[in-house]
């Protein structure tokens, strides 16, 4: 079992409580969804990857898309990858995944607007928006996860709320506007379904009482939703 302290090895982000609300989503979703697949969209060094990586099921595949080094065909976004991700490389990430895992992911070296009918070919249980902080970009990382994840399946958005990227969240607030069901939000990252999310809540809330983590209910667009405290 890939542990926190395993996760904290890998440069880049993810913070509590956020690997303990993946292994819940990622784990349940087995159950819930069936044979499905996983993806994320951008990776980082592969923090994430990592932990996602340890639930992918026989029959299933795990879909990594991110451009790496090369460079982004949006101003906005090569500016932003140089400033903040300059030494991300593809072999850094295959490294570090390849500590944990015997197989390697599926890799998409490119934009997520390239690799959208790509991930469009089969179906999942589990995405992960981790990838540009622009709203056009993102908006449209989010209207690909609604067509892509089976009924039920989790999207989780990082940056949702971080003072550096509006844009994020404007994109992700439209969402859950425009019919995104919250199911729980944690400091960094929202987590969400287009399916009935009162199951998952419900479980949630299981989870979080037996383990001592706090949280707490909130209503948003006359749905309660789970705040979990970092």
């Amino acid at each position: 079992m890939i542990t926190d302290a395993d996760l904290d090895g890998i440069s880049g982000w993810f913070y509590p409580p956020d690997p303990m609300l993946f292994r819940f989503f990622l784990e349940l979703s087995e159950h819930r969804c069936g044979v499905a697949d996983l993806a994320e969209i951008g990776c980082c060094f592969g923090k994430s990857s990592v932990l996602i990586g340890e639930y992918r099921r026989s029959g299933e595949e795990f879909t990594v898309v991110d451009l790496f080094e090369d460079p982004a065909p949006d101003p906005s976004n090569f500016t932003e990858n140089r400033r903040d991700y300059g030494d991300l490389t593809e072999s850094a990430f295959r490294a570090n995944y390849a500590r944990f895992h015997s197989s390697p992911p599926r890799i998409l070296r490119m934009d997520s607007p390239a690799a959208r009918p790509i991930l469009a070919q089969r179906r999942y249980r589990f995405v992960h928006i981790d990838g540009s902080h622009l709203y056009r970009i993102v908006r449209d990382d989010i209207e690909t996860a609604r067509n892509i994840l089976v009924d039920n399946g989790i999207v989780a958005m990082d940056d949702y709320r971080s003072e550096h990227t509006p844009g994020v969240a404007a994109a992700a607030w439209t969402a859950a506007r425009d019919g995104l069901r919250i199911v729980a939000l944690s400091p960094t990252k929202l987590y969400g379904t287009w399916g009935d999310p009162r199951p998952w809540r419900s479980a949630l809330h299981t989870r979080l009482l037996d383990s001592g983590v706090s949280f707490q209910t909130q209503e948003i667009f006359d749905d309660e939703i789970i705040r979990v405290i970092g």
